[in-house]
């Protein structure tokens, strides 16, 4: 599996840090347009307008670093399910030598110890069935001239059981690979709870402030809609949209009213 973050997450992520972006930048613009509204001087609107981008910012980072994570943890299972082919390849290489040396000896031992048909593939059938036969051969301790060489079946047993344990122990690093990334999944789904959460109310509430500022092409760029909030659309993907940028500072003697945004 890719270790590349899933495009939506990545949409998400682009959008908190969009709207961080601009409370940034235009934050202190803001407040100070805002400053005497509802009995909130532009100190006290700057810090409110602070914290929603600062609450947005933190969880849309976590957001990111859980993604990346488990994009990590699943790269990883490419690695452990190869070494559990692998072992399941030597278990079955070695089953089939084992037959292959009773067939020659005595072939009605063959059905005796279960490796008469088909062998299986799945390497956790494989596992199972390598390991019942070991145990046939090692409990039976016979001793079968097969090809010129007598051979004992508890030395049998002893040359299969090698790849079996190789086996044995891939499937379980696979396994506990699996967990892990299951739990980092049920974790990154509830940041992304958390974050639609968030998200929608910080840059709804930053959508107002902005149009009570009266900057309406500011309230559009940071407007939470349904595909921005399940990371449908980008902001690399809207035409409509360029970075935010900062205000143009005002020439000496002018008014420190703020500059229009660039066109987007």
């Amino acid at each position: 599996m890719s270790n590349k973050v899933g495009k939506t997450i990545e949409n998400r992520v682009n959008w908190g840090r969009w709207v961080a972006s601009s409370i940034r930048i235009h934050g202190e613009n803001v407040a100070a347009k805002l400053d005497g509204q509802m009995g909130f001087d532009a100190p006290d609107w700057r810090r409110f307008i602070d914290g929603q981008g600062e609450s947005l910012s933190e969880l849309t980072e976590k957001l990111w670093q859980k993604e990346a994570h488990l994009a990590r943890e699943r790269a990883d299972d490419v690695d452990h399910r190869t070494a559990r082919d692998e072992a399941a390849a030597q278990t079955l290489e070695m089953l089939s030598r084992t037959r292959s040396l009773l067939e020659a000896g005595d072939p009605a031992q063959v059905q005796r110890f279960g490796l008469d048909g088909t062998l299986p593939r799945h390497p956790k059938a494989v596992e199972s069935f390598g390991q019942n036969v070991a145990d046939m051969l090692r409990e039976a301790n016979l001793t079968i001239e097969a090809m010129g060489l007598v051979i004992s079946t508890p030395e049998l047993a002893t040359a299969l059981q090698s790849p079996i344990d190789g086996l044995s122990a891939a499937l379980v690093n696979l396994n506990e690979e699996e967990r892990k990334a299951e739990r980092l999944l049920t974790e990154r789904d509830a940041l992304i709870d958390a974050w639609s959460r968030i998200y929608q109310a910080v840059a709804g509430i930053m959508e107002q402030l902005f149009r009570l500022a009266g900057d309406d092409e500011l309230a559009r760029r940071v407007r939470p809609t349904t595909n921005r909030s399940l990371g449908i659309d980008s902001p690399a993907e809207d035409g409509e949209l360029t970075e935010p940028t900062s205000p143009a500072a005002p020439e000496p003697g002018e008014s420190p009213e703020p500059q229009p945004e660039v066109a987007e």
